[in-house]
């Protein structure tokens, strides 16, 4: 079904006989992942639930670290004036 996908990391979810919605969650999961720089690791999402519970984790990190350092920012700016 997904001859174009031989030698990608799509491989391996050839064989699984994955809808669509499957493969664009296990992209999207791939995409957070590098976007946030969380790493791949040895312990990974591999249900959609536990992908789908990852990324929300993510994304709250990535909040998380952003408003910690624009508030830093701030407090530095303010400091200096």
């Amino acid at each position: 079904m997904y001859l174009f996908h031989t030698g990608t990391w799509l491989e391996e979810f050839a064989d699984d006989d994955l809808d669509n919605k499957d493969v664009y969650l296990t992209s999207l999961y791939w995409t957070l992942t590098t976007v946030t720089t969380v790493g791949y690791g040895d312990i990974h999402g591999v249900l959609p639930s536990e992908k789908i519970f990852n990324a929300v984790i993510m994304l709250i990190g990535v909040i998380a670290f952003s408003f910690v350092n624009g508030s830093l920012a701030s407090i530095l700016s303010n400091y200096d004036t």
